[in-house]
């Protein structure tokens, strides 16, 4: 079995309590790789995750027969973190040594089985991955990959109201936004509750705001229409109607489905360069469509309607 101290080293399990380090070590592996070795390809299941211990790992994708580099993985960092969600999903990309060292492997079938016995310390993993993503957002080649890569695990965290603001400071950091907030209706009430809110200069304010759906022209559209809705600076300096406590400058507002129902929505604000695009739309549905069943889940424990279950992202 791995040297639990071993994995005490690595970056995602620095959090881990002696014993749930050993939980980690029974379904994990250590393997030497070597120069040129193929760990995966385009087409094949993902069903291990590595973190790198020794040496380097290069992702890249193939285009018209040529390979592109997306990143170099060296110690720390991993990769396949969707094998930990899904690991009947297929590679889009490839995964190559170029450097000798050791890697560190995990079925994603094994995890998923500890997921159902202990949640807590699979959520604690998941945790680890989103904050890493985040700060790879600064430096990724290939943002909507690390984007999509954040909505998957997000999606299946128990807790998902723990890890908004997460989600939100990636959102902010793809878009180059300066505020974000979600929203969730409560239609029976008439109302609109900001569930979680960042780069606001008083967050806890815009967070504890309780809002009347029917006074308020932003968030009633988005909810009466159930579409997108987008406000550039022109609209903003025209109508007054858009100036709200919350908004600024311009606007983008994608609501979080689950169904026929509309559960809420993800809400960004005063792009730093020009409007807000189409490209920036798809980007937060990728996010709302990953983390709605989440947040349905959620309300549901919430008013007592169902037991505790965890989420099969989609």
């Amino acid at each position: 079995m791995i040297n639990i101290k071993e994995l005490k080293k690595i970056t995602l399990f620095k959090n881990l309590k002696p014993d749930e380090l050993a939980e980690i070590a029974k379904i994990s592996k250590i393997k030497e790789t070597k120069k040129d070795q193929e760990l995966f390809k385009a087409g094949d299941k993902r069903q291990e995750f590595f973190i790198v211990l020794s040496g380097f790992l290069r992702i890249s994708r193939e285009i018209r027969d040529e390979k592109q580099t997306l990143a170099f993985m060296s110690t720390n960092n991993f990769a396949v973190e969707s094998s930990l969600v899904d690991p009947k999903l297929k590679h889009s990309h490839f995964g190559e040594i170029i450097e000798a060292g050791k890697i560190l492997i995990i079925k994603g079938k094994d995890f998923i089985k500890l997921r159902n016995t202990n949640p807590d310390l699979t959520n604690k993993i998941y945790g680890n991955i989103l904050k890493n993503l985040t700060e790879r957002l600064h430096h990724a080649n290939n943002k909507l990959l690390t984007v999509y890569s954040t909505g998957r695990i997000a999606s299946t965290y128990a807790n998902i109201y723990n890890i908004l603001s997460l989600i939100l400071e990636s959102i902010l950091t793809i878009i180059k936004a300066n505020q974000a907030f979600f929203v969730l209706f409560k239609p029976l009430q008439n109302k609109a509750v900001i569930q979680e809110a960042t780069g606001y200069k008083k967050n806890q304010e815009i967070k504890n705001l309780n809002i009347s759906l029917d006074k308020d022209p932003f968030l009633y559209e988005i909810f009466k229409s159930g579409e997108d809705i987008f406000i550039d600076r022109e609209d903003f300096k025209k109508d007054k109607k858009w100036h709200l406590p919350y908004l600024k400058n311009s606007a983008l507002g994608v609501k979080v489905k689950a169904g026929k129902d509309i559960l809420g929505a993800i809400v960004i604000v005063d792009k730093k360069e020009e409007n807000f695009s189409y490209n920036n739309q798809i980007l937060l549905n990728i996010i709302s469509r990953q983390i709605a069943s989440a947040i349905s889940t959620a309300e549901r424990l919430e008013n007592g309607q169902h037991k505790r279950e965890y989420i099969k992202p989609f």
